[in-house]
């Protein structure tokens, strides 16, 4: 048998190849030519480099592949706050809904001390609000925010700030007026709800709002900034203020008192009198209490008049009535904490962002068209500026520093710009 017989002999015995098989194994010869790259290296012939346009072909989809899952590494980052599914945030909001919901407990409790109309144990829970409060301070001080929420925490500080100050002004107040010291309360304390109510305020619209807005802006769905609200009902709850009043025997009212008027009316304006001097002027000789309304109580009247920023005219009305009782509340040492030290140049932190914050409440009521502070929390000029403004307005010396007087002043300011947006 020669040569060619051999070969036909050979392909002879191999199956038939059906059309469809025939078009199977060429497809597998264009996709696979490392098939042949092994056969012929397994026979000793070197492989063959693939074609150009499959190695083309093969770095393209490589390409492609890396910058598909690049793009999904950037998209997560980006839309889930650093965090896989916007951890730092979804951690921060964990660790500040208990302190939301803690605080508007507290506003809670207040309306329900208040409404008990049990005198006897008032001003120790209301130290025990006090305290809860200020753990709230506390543990939200601790907290540290992711940095696009830093200014919501700053505000949100702000706004327990103004609660403690609004429950330890309710608390002297009432444990003066239950205390027996005379006089009209209701309008002091009115001005301490009005704080109250303004932490809410502050809460909804400088840090829940534009915290959620953060929060849809990076991605982070499914969670809210907790809302917390103190005062459910104002006008419930100064209400309640009242009936606690008339049942402790406080006078929510007073006759108006000048040179000549006696009695036991003029008696109890006598002892304040005394209780401020007290604190104000140690070294002063305190006015007899005779119930006569002559030159010395008329001088000393004219005296807290000046200091309180009003017209020194010696008539003993409400609004004199009311600057007393705020100067007492104001001065009286408290046996709680307090988060209101003095304010200067340069100071940084949470008080000073109260602190603007109730300035500029005060230029909405009494300038509205000047250019409201930015509430961040740095006392620089334009803070300092409109304190002077405030201390001049009120007849204080315009040291631009804030202390006990300068902070009365504002609450006094804000209570007569009230009434006269009301009147």
């Amino acid at each position: 048998m020669d040569e060619g017989e051999f070969e036909f002999d050979f392909f002879s015995e191999r199956p038939t190849a059906t059309e469809e098989e025939e078009r199977e194994e060429v497809l597998w010869e264009e996709d696979l030519p490392d098939l042949h790259d092994h056969d012929a290296h397994e026979h000793g012939a070197p492989a063959p480099a693939p074609p150009p346009e499959i190695i083309k072909r093969r770095r393209i989809a490589a390409a492609v592949a890396v910058a598909l899952v690049l793009l999904i590494i950037l998209i997560v980052v980006v839309t889930s706050g650093s965090g896989g599914d916007g951890g730092p945030y979804r951690s921060y909001l964990d660790k500040v809904s208990p302190i939301a919901a803690d605080s508007q407990q507290a506003g809670a409790s207040l309306s329900g001390a208040l409404g008990a109309k049990q005198t006897a144990s008032l001003v120790a829970k209301l130290d025990d609000l006090v305290q809860q409060t200020v753990g709230d301070i506390t543990r939200l001080q601790a907290l540290t925010p992711p940095l696009a929420l830093r200014s919501e925490q700053a505000q949100a500080l702000a706004a327990l700030d103004l609660r403690l100050r609004g429950l330890q002004g309710i608390r002297d107040s009432l444990s003066q007026a239950l205390g027996g010291s005379g006089a009209s309360w209701e309008a002091v304390l009115s001005g301490q709800v009005d704080d109250l109510v303004t932490s809410d305020v502050i809460w909804d619209k400088s840090v829940s709002t534009p915290a959620n807005a953060v929060l849809q802006a990076n991605g982070v769905g499914g969670v809210f900034f907790p809302q917390s609200r103190f005062v459910a009902d104002a006008s419930s709850l100064r209400k309640s203020i009242r009936t606690v009043l008339q049942a402790g025997g406080v006078s929510t009212t007073g006759p108006v008192l000048s040179l000549g008027a006696t009695g036991t009316d003029v008696t109890n304006w006598q002892t304040q009198l005394n209780a401020w001097l007290k604190l104000t002027a140690p070294t002063q000789t305190p006015l007899t209490v005779d119930g006569t309304f002559g030159a010395t109580t008329r001088t000393t009247t004219q005296a807290l008049q000046t200091a309180s920023g009003l017209t020194p005219d010696g008539i003993v009305g409400p609004t004199t009535r009311q600057a007393l009782q705020r100067a007492l509340a104001g001065t009286k040492p408290s046996t709680t904490a307090t988060t209101a030290p003095v304010l200067k140049l340069g100071d940084k932190g949470t008080a000073v962002t109260s602190w603007q914050t109730q300035l500029n409440t005060w230029l909405k009521l009494t300038a509205p068209t000047q250019t409201q502070l930015t509430t961040d929390g740095t006392f620089g000029a334009a803070t300092q500026t409109t304190t002077e403004a405030l201390q001049t307005a009120q007849g204080l010396a315009p040291d631009r520093i804030v202390g006990p007087a300068t902070r009365q002043a504002l609450t006094a300011a804000l209570a007569k710009a009230r009434s006269g947006a009301t009147g």
